[in-house]
């Protein structure tokens, strides 16, 4: 180190003969020592500030002062006003000053045995990177494929032959079948065969060079429309080839069940399905929908055991035993009067319904000593529950037990409980009150996805078969004197008189209906509608205010709202379950 001579001729011959200084990593601490006393002290103070760490290429760390300047060996670093800055000295061989800086420096850091690879200046504030602006199209996970219009082949819109299926084509028949929601199995075609009404003329299918494309099966059924049993059937399993819809072949097979159905003498034919828009185009109307409502089990016992308690004999509820079928039958036929759509049981159809297995449990509600007997002598079956896995399908009690529902379908929500059943599908009318107590106050009343539509092939004989319930309600509305409406129809043409009995039946009203006179007071409307009107399931002054019926007078639009109110619709999904 030499020493600093302040006298100004002698310093500037002494800088004329040093070498410059060379630049290496300890410049700095130098300078400060050739500027005298007080830029020492000035340094003694910066030593105590917090020093970077410089990581070498041998892996040790040399240490710089953040408060020394430093050249950057390369001129493409920068530094920013706030103090962050990161400089990189990396090899170049652009030009031949920048390896020599380099070389300079590894010779100075080389002394002290150390070679300084990089510098890492790393600032205590927070860093903010901006990003750019540019946005990038979206990833799609899934391929886009647009919709394509589909034109069927020329040979699949042919007419199809239309003809009753061969006893060798069950296997084929149950392969079209597989598409459906539901599909049959072979235990639903046997079960078929041994209904007590079975033909094998009813069950059509549709060819198409040579091949089997759609099939519809007819189900004779007997209906109960108000207090009378009509003869009727059900259209089952509509179903086409997804290759050869859109030729109309599903509607050709409906055509030709309705012919069939016609020949057999049915009165009134219904289906249930999910194409209720193709059978509305055919001319069937649209009556409602299937009720079906969630609930969880425990929460569903609460609310029944908060509503009011019964009052009345107690009743001991346990699994049914075959020879109490009858007793089942009885009190089906007490509550089927009150719906529309329900199927008239006799004995052989139970029976029959019985061996389809269609079911998993059937819990009865008796009153007295229960007893293994034939004859219902010291117990009384009052009401009756059938159950296929977490579906309620029927909740019955006898009439004269008012609120013995309640009580069974908590005996189903504790065996749900025992059972560890999360959940229970309560299946119904929508008129029936329990739907409420399964739902709560979350409202998730849902309905089914099938709709339930209905033809009606002989209008006057529906008429005549609901004219004793008109007569009803007259009476109940206190009207004494004759009254008169006419129905105008494309099918049907003609008008329902209600006026007091005479001889036995004096002092009751009787209702009659007279074909070809409509009278002054008439409701003109549709076929569809007219259905609809006297199924119950037509409210006719909101038709009047949708355009579908127009009544000739003001007295016309009275009587049709007190004659044809609207009446719950229930068709029991026992019967359509597949076995």
């Amino acid at each position: 180190m030499h020493r600093v001579d302040r006298s100004p001729s002698r310093c500037h011959k002494r800088s004329l003969s040093c070498r410059p200084p060379q630049r290496s990593a300890s410049r700095p601490a130098a300078r400060s020592e050739s500027r005298g006393p007080h830029t020492a002290k000035k340094s003694t103070k910066q030593a105590s500030k917090p020093r970077l760490k410089v990581r070498s290429a041998a892996g040790s760390t040399a240490v710089a002062e953040p408060g020394s300047k430093r050249r950057p060996a390369n001129r493409s670093a920068a530094a920013s006003q706030d103090g962050v800055a990161a400089v990189r000295l990396a090899r170049s061989t652009a030009s031949a000053d920048t390896r020599a800086a380099k070389k300079r420096s590894e010779s100075a850091a080389g002394a002290a045995g150390h070679v300084v690879e990089t510098v890492e200046i790393r600032p205590s504030s927070r860093v903010i990177r901006r990003r750019s602006q540019v946005r990038r199209a979206p990833i799609h996970h899934l391929p886009h494929h647009p919709v394509e219009p589909f034109t069927p082949p020329a040979w699949m819109l042919e007419e199809c032959q239309i003809s009753p299926a061969r006893a060798g084509e069950q296997s084929e028949i149950l392969q079209l079948l597989a598409g459906l929601p539901a599909p049959p199995t072979r235990a639903e075609f046997h079960a078929a065969v041994d209904h007590p009404e079975h033909d094998s003329a009813n069950r059509l299918v549709a060819r198409l060079g040579g091949r089997i494309v759609g099939h519809s099966e007819i189900v004779p059924r007997s209906l109960v429309v108000g207090s009378a049993t009509l003869p009727g059937a059900v259209v089952d399993r509509v179903a086409v080839l997804p290759e050869c819809r859109g030729a109309g072949h599903g509607q050709r097979l409906v055509k030709a069940a309705e012919d069939r159905m016609r020949q057999t003498g049915a009165v009134l034919a219904l289906s249930r399905t999910r194409i209720a828009a193709s059978f509305h185009e055919l001319g069937w109307s649209v009556l409602g929908r299937d009720c079906a409502t969630p609930g969880r089990p425990t929460e569903i016992m609460a609310r029944l055991l908060e509503g009011p308690r019964r009052a009345g004999d107690a009743v001991t509820m346990r699994q049914w035993r075959h020879v109490e079928l009858p007793a089942i039958l009885r009190i089906y036929g007490q509550n089927a009067r009150r719906f529309v759509g329900p199927l008239d049981r006799d004995e052989n159809y139970g029976r029959w319904l019985v061996s389809r297995s269609a079911f998993d449990s059937i819990l009865v509600a008796l009153v007295g000593q229960d007893r293994y007997e034939l004859h219902e002598s010291s117990a009384r079956i009052v009401g009756y529950c059938i159950q296929s896995g977490n579906r309620v399908l029927e909740v019955m009690a006898d009439p004269a037990f008012a609120g013995l529902e309640r009580e069974i379908l908590a005996r189903v929500c504790a065996e749900a409980i025992e059972n560890d059943r999360q959940e229970i599908i309560y299946e119904s009318s929508a008129a029936d009150p329990l739907h409420a107590a399964v739902a709560g106050g979350d409202g998730r009343v849902a309905q089914g996805d099938r709709m339930i539509v209905a033809k009606v092939f002989k209008p006057q004989v529906l008429f005549e078969a609901v004219a004793p319930a008109v007569a009803e309600r007259v009476a109940a509305a206190g009207i004494r004197e004759t009254v008169e409406l006419g129905l105008d129809a494309p099918s049907f043409r003609g008008s329902v008189i209600v006026a007091e009995g005479k001889g036995e039946a004096k002092g009751s009203q009787q209702a009659t209906v007279h074909p070809g006179r409509i009278g002054r007071s008439y409701l003109k409307l549709s076929d569809d509608e007219l259905a609809r009107l006297l199924l119950g399931q037509c409210d006719p002054v909101e038709a009047v205010a949708a355009g579908r019926m127009e009544p000739s007078t003001q007295m016309a639009l009275k009587l049709a709202a007190q004659l044809f109110p609207r009446q719950p619709l229930w068709c029991p999904m026992w019967d359509d379950l597949p076995a």
